[in-house]
């Protein structure tokens, strides 16, 4: 099981999108250029040609279940490109005979979307809040308590 918290550019958030934070911003040599293998830095100007993105990095946790949590003010980590990308890898998830996200549109904040593929909006900033730790468990209850 995954749950990521906030994994943004890099992580659960499309880099095509190039929005918030982007490959770019990651490997530049002041800031996190050791958090990735020397080839990510060849994309730092031309995600939009890149043959991978994070969508494909979702699928490849299936069949075991993932829970995208974000924040609705942290646009550095691109809430909407994280959801993107786990409408995105469901066809995996549905080949592997898992439930995938179930959905096409964004829920509010507060609004959580359980299934094998998982996403949930905390109303706020960049992190894990308080608030989420009841979401965070009842995932994975859903999926660990048998």
């Amino acid at each position: 099981m995954v749950i990521a918290s906030c994994s943004g550019e890099g992580g659960a958030a499309l880099s095509r999108r190039n929005y918030g934070e982007t490959i770019k911003h990651l490997v530049a040599p002041t800031r996190y250029p050791y958090q990735f293998c020397a080839n990510y830095q060849k994309w730092a100007d031309k995600a939009d040609q890149m043959p991978m993105d994070a969508h494909m990095l979702i699928a490849l946790i299936a069949p075991r279940p993932v829970l995208l949590q974000t924040g609705t003010t942290d646009k550095w980590s691109d809430p909407y490109g994280e959801f993107l990308a786990a409408v995105a890898a469901g066809p995996v998830y549905r080949l592997l005979g898992k439930q995938d996200l179930g959905a096409e549109k964004m829920p509010p904040a507060g609004q959580p979307i359980l299934h094998t593929i998982g996403f949930y909006m905390h109303d706020g900033g960049h992190g894990a809040l308080p608030q989420d730790w009841p979401v965070f468990l009842q995932f994975m209850q859903m999926h660990l308590a048998k």
